[in-house]
C-alpha cells in the first residue's frame, strides 16, 4: 500500500450458531424429564404423589396454546416444576453394581 491510500475496510463474515431457549421450552423440558423420573420409580405413594403433583402443570402448559402466559406466570411454573423434578430425581432407584473380587 502507498502513502496516501485509503484502505477498504475489511468486511468479516462470519456464521455463528446462537440457540435461544425460552422459559416455555425450559419448562416442557424439565416436565418431561420429571415425569420420566416419576415413571422409573415404580408403582408406590411417592410416585402417585408426585404423579398427581405434576398433572395440574401439565394441564397449565397445554392450555398456553390458547391463551399466551405472561413471562412471570411462565418462571412462576418453572420454579415449582423444577422444584417437583428434583423430588422425583432423588426418589429414582439408582442401579448399584456388584463388586468384583
Amino acid at each position: 500500500m502507498e502513502p496516501g491510500e485509503k484502505r477498504e475496510p475489511r468486511t468479516v463474515s462470519e456464521t455463528r450458531l446462537v440457540t435461544t431457549v425460552g422459559n416455555r421450552a425450559k419448562v416442557e423440558f424439565a416436565l418431561n424429564q420429571a415425569e420420566s423420573y416419576v415413571a422409573r420409580i415404580g408403582p408406590s405413594p411417592t410416585s402417585r404423589r408426585l404423579g398427581l403433583a405434576l398433572e395440574p402443570f401439565r394441564r397449565t402448559v397445554e392450555s398456553w396454546k390458547m391463551r399466551t402466559p405472561t413471562d412471570e406466570q411462565v418462571c412462576l411454573v418453572l420454579e415449582q416444576v423444577l422444584a417437583l423434578r428434583e423430588l422425583a430425581q432423588n426418589d429414582v432407584p439408582t442401579v448399584r453394581f456388584r463388586r468384583l473380587a
